[in-house]
């Protein structure tokens, strides 16, 4: 009964696998000539049902092995087409290439915008820095001439207090000579009395 059970799934698994090994592979190759990419230029293509009309831009022949970007040209081969090494003048890979530059120009311009806007504010700021140092100078300046007034005017008073005190001492000098001058009188006048005396004495003589 083990043998019975066990034939049936051999004998399927044998089927599988010959049906597998039955099944063939088809390659196409599609090919646009003005494709921007590699990939587009030459595509393999796999399918298990041949076609009977090869299908626009699909082509049978395999590119040669040491092509590094084949494409397919239909110009070749007396007009039957043939693969070619691509020579970067198809119109679509011109036109990738010019929105790749115009891209990369465009990414430039981008980063001088932004660093344009940078130095912007960094002008800016140094503005500010600037109109800040023009304002503590003019403050500074300010201060100066009040204090320079200042001074001014101290010394000003300082200068009159001195003429006053100046004139003050001066008076005070003068009256004090004026209050020694009797007192030196009163003391040569009995000088005096003596040299009459001394005259009477030698008249009488």
């Amino acid at each position: 009964m083990a043998d019975g059970t066990n034939t049936p799934v051999a004998s399927a698994e044998t089927a599988t696998q010959e049906q597998a090994v039955s099944v063939k592979t088809y390659v196409y190759y599609y090919s646009n000539p003005d494709g921007a990419t590699k990939g587009e230029r030459c595509h393999e293509v796999f399918t298990d049902t041949p076609f009977d009309v090869v299908p626009w831009r699909m082509h049978k022949e395999a590119p040669a092995e040491g092509m590094v970007d084949p494409v397919w040209d239909d110009k070749l081969n007396n007009g039957l087409g043939a693969w070619k090494e691509n020579s970067g003048t198809a119109q679509g890979q011109i036109l990738a290439q010019a929105q790749e530059t115009i891209k990369e120009l465009q990414d430039k311009s981008d980063q001088l915008d932004k660093k344009s806007a940078e130095l912007d504010q960094a002008n800016s700021k140094v503005d500010e820095a600037v109109k800040a140092l023009q304002q503590i100078q003019a403050q500074s300046s300010q201060q100066n001439v009040a204090l320079m007034k200042n001074f001014t005017t101290q010394t000003q008073s300082t200068n009159k207090m001195l003429v006053t005190m100046q004139q003050t001492l001066a008076m005070v000098v003068k009256a004090t000579q004026k209050d020694a001058t009797p007192e030196a009188s009163k003391t040569d006048a009995p000088a005096q009395p003596q040299a009459n005396d001394n005259k009477q004495e030698n008249g009488g003589n």
